[in-house]
């Protein structure tokens, strides 16, 4: 069900007053909806957050059964392999991903007009 011509003519008043009274507002309204990840920002990849969690623990965990096996050698051995899973856990919690290595493609931008929009979601909606 479209809008009438009334409401259309309010909506388009209302989006003039909001312009006016409050430019930022408006130009944030009006914009694409914000993603997580904007383009040429980094950010954090969950699944990298958890394997680097995940490192970081085992990387705690190696020195430890080193030390309660008692054999000093190994020890040894396991604490700096530990030691190295650790550094590479925080490393990869500690460091955002650049953009396109290993991300799913943005969507594309929506460069309709506020109106637009939000006929397209009152549609939507009535469609349901």
């Amino acid at each position: 069900m479209a809008l009438s011509e009334q409401e259309r003519r309010i909506l388009e008043q209302m989006e003039r007053e909001l312009r006016r009274e409050d430019p930022d507002l408006a130009s944030t309204m009006s914009a694409q909806t914000q993603t997580v990840q904007r383009p040429g920002r980094k950010g954090y990849s969950p699944r990298r957050v958890a394997t680097g969690i995940v490192l970081a623990v085992v990387g705690l965990i190696l020195p430890l059964v080193g030390i309660t096996i008692g054999i000093t050698w190994l020890a040894v051995l396991l604490g700096a392999v530990g030691f190295g899973l650790m550094l590479v856990g925080v490393l990869m919690v500690a460091i955002p991903t650049v953009p396109g290595q290993g991300h799913a493609p943005s969507k594309p931008r929506d460069t309709s007009s506020f109106m637009e929009r939000q006929q397209r979601k009152w549609d939507e909606r009535k469609r349901r």
